[in-house]
């Protein structure tokens, strides 16, 4: 039976049974809108809200690296006092992030939000913000807000929103605020005279190269540095360890991808010389020895890839290093002696599906399932351990289509599979081919990975649930040579690899109406 904002009350399909329900969720506002009393911006908060606040899962709550927050950080702290605040890593209660802004008294409070399945903890910052102080300015950011920032904006309590990058949006921000810039023209949004949105175009940093380096001493950067994220295939290896992009953008246009809609086609990249440059700053002043690729699409340039492993390697750097969404028609035989001689540990590539006409007319990704695991196969020549990643449901997808891609997986010879449900996001040609084929089996439920939001014509959410962590696990782990390779590259011990293997099972959600944000 449904309860406070309909989160069932059936803590067996949570990891471990915790949850605490948000107080009110943004699709339900009706009060009116209050604008701060703004008297000059002198102190800023930026902060993550706390996962916990919604939810304890052992699938998505992550702790989300704080290279984002330093990044803005660094570019207003000549304007105003900053200060960061993780409630998140930190395990802050509402309670205690209330006597935070109590003591601190900012002016102004940005709220990144990553991810749109957490998207409640984006409000409940807000509402806390605003129940210390009315004239406390909220502004939100980051991808749920880029992709989301009509329903995030249904919130009185969150003053502006920021669409896109906004390394140059907040300064300028800060300084109309202060009365010594105009609005900014782009990246921002805002509320009419009349209760409309006013959008601005979104906003890119065209040269990242032309960025400060982020103030990463205004946060405990070594605690960062020591935490893994969560458990998985693409966990650092060795400790220090940090989370960096080198790039922004991806131009493939896989039509399920929200990055097109968030960072855009083009590839923008930091040079080699500045990434080296700043992996050196960061082994010498806080003794990293290992990092994980963050872009979009890390090697999508053959020569920058060669030129920047190279660096690596003349430089001397003596790092590990991991990558995810790795494409692989860019990368060759050179590239992965690169990869190996420069501390290369694991390429997580994406494939998507094992058919032809998934891949062409639905996901339109340019992969030869051919000769993908002859690739696979060169890569781990180079003793480089391959995961590979496949979507299952997808719009117009036959029950043999999904069983098709379940038999590539596990005989293309990745040393790992991950299996993702297909989720129609805003922003993506896949969300309008879904609606079209009405091909949505429940349009008025939050993103979750747990469960299938989707129908085929010869199959139901619930058969893809089960389907892909079963097939999850018997792919993976029926092998003892195959399982001890993956708990090494997890940095779990057998028993710990049982213990993650027995929760995910446990964790199988059949449909939606067992966890719903929504009403």
């Amino acid at each position: 039976m449904p309860i406070n904002n309909t989160l069932i009350n059936d803590k067996s399909f949570l990891s471990d049974g915790k949850i605490e329900l948000p107080d009110r969720i943004s699709s339900s506002r009706t009060f009116e809108y209050q604008a701060p009393n703004i008297k000059g911006i002198k102190k800023v908060l930026l902060m993550y809200p706390n996962q916990r606040w919604l939810k304890e899962d052992m699938t998505t709550t992550w702790n989300p690296t704080p290279y984002s927050l330093c990044q803005l950080a660094s570019m207003i702290r000549g304007q105003v006092e900053v200060r960061i605040l993780d409630a998140h890593f930190d395990e802050m209660s509402r309670e205690e992030f209330k006597k935070y802004l109590k003591q601190f008294k900012p002016d102004l409070v940005g709220i990144s939000q990553l991810s749109t399945e957490y998207k409640a903890i984006l409000d409940m910052a807000a509402d806390d913000t605003k129940e210390v102080s009315k004239d406390i300015v909220t502004i939100s950011g980051g991808v749920h807000v880029t992709v989301e920032f009509k329903d995030v904006m249904k919130n009185p309590n969150i003053d502006f929103a920021c669409h896109g990058e906004g390394e140059y949006v907040l300064p300028e921000f800060i300084s109309h605020l202060n009365g010594k810039a105009g609005f900014p023209e782009k990246g921002m949004i805002s509320r009419g005279p009349k209760g409309g949105l006013n959008i601005g175009a979104r906003a890119v940093v065209d040269d990242l190269n032309e960025l400060p380096d982020p103030s990463f001493d205004l946060v405990d950067f070594k605690k960062y540095m020591m935490t893994t994220q969560r458990y998985g295939i693409d966990s650092p290896d060795r400790l220090p360890f940090v989370r960096y992009a080198t790039s922004r953008g991806c131009p493939i246009g896989c039509t399920f991808c929200q990055v097109e809609f968030i960072s855009g086609k083009k590839v923008r990249t930091i040079s080699p010389e500045n990434v080296v440059r700043q992996l050196k700053q960061l082994k010498e002043k806080y003794g990293i020895r290992s990092y994980h690729f963050e872009d979009d699409n890390a090697f999508f340039y053959r020569r920058r890839t060669k030129e920047l492993l190279r660096l690596m390697i003349d430089e001397k750097l003596d790092l590990t290093w991991k990558a995810t969404g790795v494409f692989l028609p860019t990368l060759d035989e050179e590239v992965y002696q690169l990869m190996r001689d420069s501390g290369g540990k694991m390429l997580n590539i994406a494939i998507e599906s094992g058919t032809e006409r998934i891949l062409k007319k639905v996901i339109k990704k340019g992969i030869n399932l051919e000769t993908a695991p002859q690739a696979i196969a060169l890569a781990q020549k180079y003793g480089l351990y391959i995961a590979t990643n496949f979507i299952i449901g997808l719009p117009t997808e036959t029950w043999d289509e999904v069983r098709q891609t379940i038999n590539y997986a596990e005989n293309c010879g990745s040393d790992y599979s991950k299996f993702y449900l297909a989720t129609p996001l805003t922003g993506t040609e896949m969300y309008n081919f879904a609606m079209e084929q009405g091909a949505v089996d429940n349009l008025n439920i939050t993103v979750d990975q747990r469960y299938s939001v989707m129908k085929g014509t010869d199959w139901e959410a619930k058969d893809l649930n089960v389907l892909r962590v079963y097939e999850w696990d018997r792919i993976n782990f029926s092998d003892p040579f195959k399982r001890k390779k993956t708990a090494d590259m997890m940095g779990l011990t057998l028993d710990q690899l049982e213990e993650l293997r027995r929760g995910t099972r446990n964790a199988l959600m059949l449909d939606s109406t067992h966890y719903s944000q929504n009403e």
